[in-house]
């Protein structure tokens, strides 16, 4: 009985992401931003819990008062709502139109390492619009490949999932046979997205993030070394309503046979150019999630 009305609860929910996606699709562009913008302010109302998670981290990394953290809260929900509308809508960006919306940066650098067959591991993080930035680089002609995790609810899984792909993003679940399939496309000479910007509760490893100590995978500098692939950190960020700009940064080599001092201090250059380009648009990061939970640096806070 209970798993019936859970059901019926998923295909209902399912249905109205359905119908909003239709309903940004047909609108305006500007007045599904506008609905973006909205929804964005409808959630820092109604989710406390994470209004007070992207204040707090606000004033231990940039150091703002209460006043300024409270209106930068304000504006990145607001930016995570103009996210998920342009998300819905992301059958609106082809090959034909990418340039128009998307300006990048450093594409010499991608093209160098494809060209060379080698793999890249694309770092990045929940920063502008990460979805976009897969879907563009793909659009662009790279082979792309992306971790993700499922979501609660399989039927709007599933249907991001075709989203995805049809922008010829190759997904694949981070479970199972997930660090084989890494190793494969690597090899392969291809690129793999990587967060790295997520809370781990498993790893003992520390990195310096915005003067504060906060948990990391060790995972993209690893994975490079021993598929002799190369790291390049990439970012998305929005310039105005509908117009963004990808910059990919220097490539960062790793040898082979690296040591765990060398993949540390990897990894603390990699964060510190997401840690930039957060600093240079402050709005535009998950500030809502708990990125110091496990900092030792604030366990008596």
């Amino acid at each position: 009985m209970v798993k019936g009305l859970e059901k019926v609860k998923d295909i209902i929910i399912y249905m109205l992401y359905r119908l909003l996606e239709i309903v940004v699709n047909l609108v305006p562009e500007p007045l599904a931003y506008f609905i973006g913008k909205r929804f964005g302010d409808l959630v820092y109302i109604l989710l406390k819990t994470r209004r007070q998670i992207a204040i707090k981290n606000l004033k231990l990394a940039l150091e703002v008062d209460d006043v300024e953290a409270d209106q930068l809260t304000k504006a990145n929900f607001r930016h995570l709502g103009m996210v998920l509308i342009e998300f819905l809508r992301l059958s609106q960006l082809t090959e034909e139109n990418v340039d128009e919306v998307i300006e990048i940066e450093g594409i010499e650098h991608l093209k160098e390492a494809q060209q060379q067959k080698e793999g890249f591991v694309l770092f990045t993080g929940h920063f502008g619009n990460w979805e976009l930035l897969g879907a563009a680089l793909a659009l662009k002609g790279f082979s792309i490949n992306a971790l993700a995790r499922d979501q609660g609810i399989e039927l709007i899984n599933d249907h991001i999932l075709r989203t995805r792909e049809e922008k010829g993003i190759d997904i694949f679940s981070n479970k199972g046979m997930v660090v084989k399939k890494a190793y494969r496309v690597l090899q392969q000479g291809e690129g793999l997205f990587m967060l790295g910007d997520q809370k781990s509760r498993h790893s003992d490893h520390y990195t310096e993030f915005f003067g504060l100590k906060a948990r990391v995978e060790l995972g993209p500098v690893a994975l490079a070394a021993r598929t002799n692939s190369t790291i390049i950190p990439v970012y998305i960020a929005r310039q105005e309503i509908g117009k963004h700009k990808i910059f990919i940064r220097e490539p960062v080599k790793v040898k082979r046979n690296i040591t765990e001092e060398e993949t540390n201090k990897k990894i603390r250059e990699l964060t510190a150019t997401l840690e930039d380009i957060i600093r240079e648009y402050p709005t535009q990061w998950l500030w809502a999630h708990n990125r110091w939970k496990y900092s030792p640096d604030l366990r008596n806070n």
